[in-house]
């Protein structure tokens, strides 16, 4: 299986992709309010490169459960111009995390290779018309609704089934539209709409949402599902936990993951591939 984003083909057979995350939002349940000033974005993007990302991942609005949505205006001045520096100062593919069309066409423009849409055009219909438009990459997350709302909204009929048939559903959508098929990524959203079960169930499953013949991202970094099961309250104390779940997810067939500790996910990717090329 290959991901192609820009002139680039990624063989995902060869092994899973690291989308290392830059947020430049304050409110970030992460590292929110710490890269504001030039020298710490770029030397936090001189980071995630050495430390061995494939592809950064740029968040200029929060997405955790009952954040609330920012202007277009806001959003804006809190991407556009760091896009434009970072792709001046490195040489690395560029993923961005909105749910705006307006965002995407803007950053697209400047250089962007995918857009995240956590939503997955929900918020905004005009969505893949803009991405078609840049020949540009998509993930696209499965939410229950949108960040203020998702979390009271966990009840599914068919938890793998109903998540299966909506990224399905956006995909065939998204290629219809013009997005290159196989420029498509598809994510069950963990932590979006979802349980501490219904995670676990997600990423048990994932072999479930490889039979859809899409990349498959999985997002579980630092999660509060993580610290629900180890009483771990602070985010940046869930790194073993994270790289643990991150194997699991791999090992079920997850080709990307959106990580925050890229130094310890590429450690553990480079044990899970040799133990993998192991023959008995």
């Amino acid at each position: 299986m290959y991901f192609k984003v820009g002139k680039k083909n990624f063989n995902l057979a060869s092994s899973p992709l690291i989308l290392g995350i830059l947020n430049l939002t304050p409110d970030s349940f992460y590292d929110g309010n710490k890269y504001k000033t030039k020298d710490s974005i770029l030397k936090r993007v001189d980071q995630i490169i050495k430390e061995g990302a494939d592809i950064l991942d740029i968040g200029g609005e929060s997405t955790r459960p009952k954040s609330k949505r920012i202007s277009v205006k806001t959003e804006k001045e809190r991407i556009l111009n760091n896009i434009i520096l970072i792709k001046k100062n490195f040489d690395i593919l560029i993923s961005v995390d909105t749910m705006k069309s307006q965002i995407a066409d803007i950053c697209l423009n400047e250089g962007a290779d995918i857009i995240n849409d956590v939503t997955s055009y929900q918020f905004d219909e005009k969505m893949p018309y803009i991405i078609a438009k840049h020949k540009g990459a998509v993930i696209l997350n499965h939410t229950s609704d949108l960040p203020n709302k998702m979390q009271l909204k966990t009840n599914y009929k068919n938890l793998i089934y109903d998540i299966k048939k909506h990224l399905s559903n956006k995909a065939k959508l998204s290629a219809k539209l013009g997005i290159n098929i196989k420029s498509i990524a598809i994510d069950p959203g963990i932590g979006f709409g979802k349980t501490t079960i219904q995670n676990l169930k997600l990423i048990k499953n994932a072999k479930e949402f490889k039979k859809l013949k899409y990349p498959l991202m999985y997002g579980v970094s630092n999660k509060a599902f993580l610290g629900e099961i180890l009483n771990i309250k602070n985010p940046k104390d869930r790194l073993n936990a994270s790289v643990i779940a991150g194997y699991a997810c791999i090992s079920n067939g997850a080709n990307l993951l959106r990580v925050h500790n890229i130094k310890e996910t590429k450690e553990m990717i480079k044990i899970w591939r040799n133990l993998k090329d192991v023959r008995d």
